[in-house]
């Protein structure tokens, strides 16, 4: 987009400062960095950037330099965490390259800090000197000694400013500079935000505010590349997105969120042994096989959370649940460890208030005007493309033709009730013939300011008169003390409101971007639904107390006996899971990411409703088995297909998520039982009473507390907490369903409500005017990054390590992929997927708790 002199005048700029990173002990192995690879020495591994050139390609030259800007502004952030003697990163390549920084592509660019060398900290020697620029007041060999550097210092906070909106809801903020001194002759620059905000109230809006159109997009996109913009790209990671949107337009911010996550998604998504699509030779970039075998004898920390996060909240439950301390070193990988890294040190010193709580500038509901608004700058696939494992927008168009087959109803809840993830949580009562929705339990917490609280139930009936096999009717929703009712569930519905005389029906005032009535109950609704599903069934349920403890104790039970059945067994359902959680909690909690990508609730809150479900609503392993996951909800009638009456139409509900999951289950089971087929004869308790085996029982007990509640709770089903054929089975084969085929249910499934906030807002405003673009755009993007990654898959060709010497048990794997792939292509309940249903295609399905 820009010539290749802006992008040299940009990195030259940036390329004045070492890029500082902690001090740590390096390898006495480690290789001579000068080959022919870009290569970035980290103090705990060698991490292999060899992309830059690629995403010049790709991305434009601002990329480039925005990428550039990141790591330097990234390391210089976070600088204050480390030990206060510092080595710094050094970028080498081969020697036949030229010094000029302005001809350099990448991190050549680079130099290292020419420190003296001190022995007494155990670094290993220095590498001969590469070509370097002398800077004022750099230390070394090539350099000039003559002059100190001077750290920068802030000054005093400013005034407050004006509040940004014109009514309603806004942000107000103050700035500080770095000028107390200003960092000179290579000094750090300042360490922390350049900008506060404070939320500020106006009014409300007569009219709702202005909304934001398809020329005001392009305006601010293009001002972007103007000659005049006030900041440079270092400034996002330096001074933060609020002073960026401070100094622009405020619809730049999306842009430029998502220019920086298409930096992002290369070190999180490309990890070892995935290459990048459709991009020839770059795509051996990143080689290694995708399958590494555990490390006999590594030893793995089995810790609470709190030991990892360094704080528990102010919440007991972080003491009370496991994860690894580390990831094992088999699954080392660099790219996402450092853009993870890369990104922690950013937000650190960011001002993010203003776009998790403000709600300008809002659009009106236009579908491609959104994602053109939220996608437009990310450079690896567009939003209507089925690509890595990202499900594209195709929510929004199946929710249109669902309802045009059902005679254009508007009901939208009951659509997604019938055919979505949604249906996790409805129960039947049997009495009234009546499907309910109860999420009462969300009303007890507060909302951002400017949203909609969380909260509400609706009640279904069947109705069978239209589709394959009917859907569910929404009959009833209650919402902030109103009963909505199927009267006004007509597109004709009068609307009675005085405040909103103006318009007489609820078509009306949705032409005029307003939800109203029971249509602003169900969005709200929808936005509960999706907070519930995040943050309960997914962070807390599957990652909090199953897939980091899974992982850390199949590596902990079998760590000196890695060719065991059971581990071998266990490999791919645990992949990754620990790298996964852990990253999770960092950045959703401690960086407060959680408020913009699960629920319009501030972290703290979002926390407070984790341990009230922990402690009101434990959760027991037996009750994610399948057949007692439908008992419990009065629902195992509708988990077959239903037949057909004399008049040719179903009789009763389907409940498609759970059919699917419980054949997913099903089937795992026949996997585990020919596992034991072909390593022990059929002989069970020769498995039984293996010492790992026991270790791994055990330790499961001590580590989930799920499997503690279900020996207290669901006593025969566990087998009283004794190790028998029964019990292990039952307990493997509920942990692989919810790691692998749920997981992706409620993980890459989500883009059908994620990228969809006409139908499906994770945001609703509390006076139902539009959609606040930046809260929208962020959970695009955090959703984008770090949850639509690809993994290894369960249909993909399995490792060689996992099967016996004479591989009689692959048998058992292959006729496991052979029976899911071909309900694929067979059973309408899994073939309805990708651009024609609300679930991912098998050939999608992960194994694990990976991303």
């Amino acid at each position: 987009h820009t010539e290749q002199t802006m992008f040299n005048k940009s990195l030259s700029g940036i390329n004045k400062r070492p890029l500082a990173m902690e001090t740590e002990k390096p390898s006495a192995e480690m290789p001579d960095l000068r080959d022919s690879e870009w290569k970035l020495y980290h103090p705990r591994r060698h991490v292999k950037l060899k992309i830059i050139s690629a995403i010049c390609v790709v991305t434009g030259c601002l990329g480039v330099a925005f990428l550039a800007g990141s790591v330097y502004g990234g390391a210089g952030a976070g600088a204050t965490q480390y030990a206060a003697e510092q080595r710094t990163i050094s970028a080498m390549r081969n020697s036949d390259t030229s010094s000029d920084f302005e001809d350099d592509v990448g991190y050549g660019g680079f130099c290292w800090e020419c420190s003296e060398h001190s022995g007494s900290r155990g670094w290993s020697w220095w590498f001969g000197w590469g070509a370097c620029p002398c800077h004022a007041g750099w230390k070394g060999a090539c350099c000039d000694i003559s002059m100190e550097a001077v750290d920068g210092g802030f000054s005093d906070w400013g005034p407050q400013g004006d509040c940004d909106a014109a009514c309603g809801y806004g942000m107000a903020t103050k700035t500080r500079t770095c000028d107390n001194p200003k960092p000179k002759n290579g000094g750090r620059p300042c360490l922390g935000a350049y900008t506060e905000a404070e939320k500020c109230y106006l009014g409300p809006c007569a009219d709702g505010g202005p909304l934001y159109g398809l020329a005001d997009v392009i305006a601010a996109e293009s001002s972007v590349f103007s000659a005049n913009v006030k900041f440079t790209v270092n400034d996002l990671w330096e001074k933060g997105i609020c002073y960026i949107m401070q100094q622009s337009d405020k619809i730049s911010a999306a842009f430029y969120n998502s220019i920086g996550s298409s930096v992002m998604y290369e070190g999180v998504n490309f990890v070892r042994g995935f290459k990048w699509w459709g991009m020839g030779s770059v795509g051996d970039l990143f080689l290694g096989e995708r399958w590494v075998k555990p490390i006999a004898g590594e030893v793995i920390d089995i810790v609470p959370y709190t030991a990892v996060t360094g704080f528990n909240y102010g919440f007991p439950f972080m003491d009370d649940f496991f994860t690894a301390r580390t990831s094992p070193t088999w699954e080392d990988d660099e790219g996402h460890d450092f853009a993870i890294g890369m990104l922690t040190s950013s937000l650190e010193n960011a001002d993010t208030t203003c776009l998790t709580h403000g709600l300008e500038p809002r659009f009106p509901f236009d579908h491609d005007l959104l994602m053109k608004a939220a996608w437009d700058g990310f450079t690896w696939f567009d939003y209507h493309e089925l690509k890595y494992a990202s499900n594209g927008d195709f929510g929004y168009h199946l929710v249109n033709q669902r309802a045009a087959e059902h005679d254009n109803t508007m009901d939208t809840l009951g659509l997604l009730m019938t055919e979505t993830v949604f249906s996790v949580h409805l129960t039947y009562d049997s009495a009234k013939d009546e499907f309910e929705l109860d999420l009462t339990d969300m009303e007890a917490y507060v909302p951002l300011d400017g949203y909609a609280p969380l909260g509400g139930k609706a009640t279904f009936i069947f109705d069978n008169s239209k589709g394959t096999y009917g859907r569910l009717k929404t009959t009833s929703i209650t919402f902030g003390g109103v009963t909505y009712t199927e009267a006004d569930f007509a597109e004709d519905a009068q609307v009675y409101n005085a405040e909103l005389d103006k318009y007489e029906t609820v078509k009306e005032a949705e032409a005029d971007n307003r939800w109203i009535g029971w249509r602003f109950a169900e969005k709200c609704i929808m936005a509960s639904l999706l907070g519930q599903t995040n943050l309960i069934l997914h962070v807390k349920g599957l990652h909090l107390e199953l897939a980091a403890a899974f992982q850390g104790v199949t590596i902990s039970a079998f760590t000196n006996n890695v060719d065991h059945p059971l581990r071998r067994l266990l490999d791919q359902f645990t992949h990754r899971s620990v790298q996964a959680t852990n990253g999770n909690f960092d950045l959703l909690f401690e960086h407060k990411a959680a408020e913009f990508s699960l629920a319009p609730l501030s972290y703290s809150e979002q926390l407070k409703m984790i341990d009230w479900y922990i402690r009101e609503k434990p959760l027991s392993m037996a009750t994610l088995s399948m057949d007692k996951f439908a008992e419990e909800r009065n629902m195992a009638q509708f988990s077959e297909k239903p037949s057909t009456g004399q008049d040719g139409r179903p009789t009763k509900f389907f409940w498609r998520w759970h059919y699917r999951a419980a054949k997913a289950q099903e089937m795992y089971v026949d996997m585990i039982n020919c596992w034991v087929d072909q390593n022990y004869a059929g002989d069970w308790n020769a498995m039984l009473t293996t010492p790992e085996v026991i270790d791994w029982w055990d330790k499961m007990k001590t580590y989930l507390p799920s499997m503690a509640q279900a020996v207290s709770q669901d006593s025969d089903w566990i087998s009283g907490g004794a190790l028998t054929q029964e019990s292990l089975t039952r307990v493997v084969s509920t942990i692989m369903t919810w790691v692998s085929h749920i997981h992706e249910d409620v993980g890459h499934s989500a883009a059908y409500v994620v990228y969809n906030p006409v139908h499906t807002p994770m945001m609703v405003p509390a006076d139902g005017i539009g959609v606040p673009l930046n809260s929208f755009a962020f959970n695009t993007n955090a959703y984008r990054t770090f949850v639509f990654l690809e993994r290894a898959k369960l249909l993909e060709e399995p490792a060689s390590f996992w099967f016996n010497p004479t591989e009689s048990d692959k048998v058992c794997y292959t006729t496991m992929q052979d029976t899911y792939r071909g309900w694929g292509q067979t059973d309408d309940a899994f073939s309805e997927c990708g651009e024609t249903g609300f679930y991912s295609c098998v050939e999608a399905v992960e194994t694990s708790v990976s991303s």
